[in-house]
């Protein structure tokens, strides 16, 4: 009796150790080179058995990580699909670099799986116009001008505890160029454009990443400025559900600059706050998480299965 159970015990144990990696397979996943503007932004990649897969592995790259990971994965055919955090509807498309998306993975193998942009979402490809600002006309620039280096930039004043991003749109008037500028919790709220050019610079629009409801409006003390060497807008976010939370200018310095209002701050577990993932291995619970990786895997794995049908039968 108790041989019996000590071998069960043994059994269990064993049962319970991780796979060895020879029988594992090792895959590295990357976003070597993102444009200036979406620098900071977290990309999830998904590793699962199909694009509806609840348990697929789900690996977060950021600038923690250098947007690189490498997982230990069991031997077995991989769906593989990356998206933006906050890119619900797909307005910064990714693909692998060599067309992967089917890895079959071998116990002892490893492989990289790299992701870059692949053009303009599917909203500015449809439609020809974007979908968070409409471009003004461009204007004749003064006599004299001469256009130079100069520094454009964004701060913001936000409720306590505020946390997710915010993106920025600036327009320069003289020469119809558009700014993106990306503002996060970990920046203090406070974004800067440093290869901009001088102009007549007007403010296009701003909006929260991941805001479907329309939860928070943002408006900007000025609308147009003129930048020289450089400018700052400064664009105030207002909570419409909870109006009067405190609001803070994080960039400049949150004891001086607090605006306090009539009720009390709202904590900062209440404020849906957002805090970047270093590496997930199970789905996010928010729908807007999944749902491009979703999106983006489904119109794959349609296309692949129509070109299957299509054979010809030999």
């Amino acid at each position: 009796m108790k041989k019996s159970l000590l071998l069960m015990l043994l059994l269990f144990a064993l049962a319970a150790l991780p796979v060895c990696a020879e029988d594992a397979a090792e895959v590295t996943v990357s976003v070597p080179a993102l444009p200036q503007e979406l620098q900071n932004r977290t990309v999830l990649v998904s590793l699962g058995s199909s694009p509806a897969d609840t348990d697929a592995v789900l690996v977060a790259l950021s600038g923690l990580n250098g947007y690189t990971e490498t997982v230990t994965l069991t031997p077995t055919d991989y769906y593989c699909t990356a998206a933006f955090q906050y890119d619900a509807l797909g307005d910064y498309p990714l693909c692998e670099t060599n067309q992967t998306v089917f890895l079959h993975a071998e116990a002892g193998g490893r492989y990289e799986l790299t992701y870059a942009l692949s053009g303009a979402g599917w909203y500015e490809t449809a439609t020809g116009q974007q979908r968070y600002y409409t471009p003004l006309p461009t204007e004749t620039p003064p006599s004299g001008y001469q256009a130079g280096p100069a520094q454009i930039g964004v701060y913001l004043t936000v409720p306590s505890g505020f946390s997710q991003p915010v993106v920025a749109y600036l327009q320069n008037l003289y020469t119809g160029d558009i700014y993106e500028l990306n503002l996060y919790d970990a920046n203090g709220m406070a974004a800067a454009m440093p290869q901009a050019v001088s102009g007549k610079y007007v403010y296009l629009s701003a909006r929260v990443a991941g805001d479907t409801a329309g939860r928070y409006q943002i408006e900007s003390e000025q609308a147009v400025l003129l930048a020289g060497d450089g400018v700052d807008f400064h664009l105030t976010v207002t909570d419409t559900e909870q109006p009067n939370r405190t609001m803070q200018t994080p960039s400049r310095g949150q004891v001086s600059q607090e605006q306090p209002k009539p009720s009390e701050s709202v904590p900062e577990s209440d404020s849906q706050s957002v805090k970047e993932p270093t590496r997930v291995k199970k789905p996010l619970p928010a729908a807007a998480e999944i749902l491009p990786l979703l999106a983006a895997g489904g119109g794959l794995f349609s296309v692949r299965r129509k070109r299957r049908r299509q054979r010809p039968q030999g």
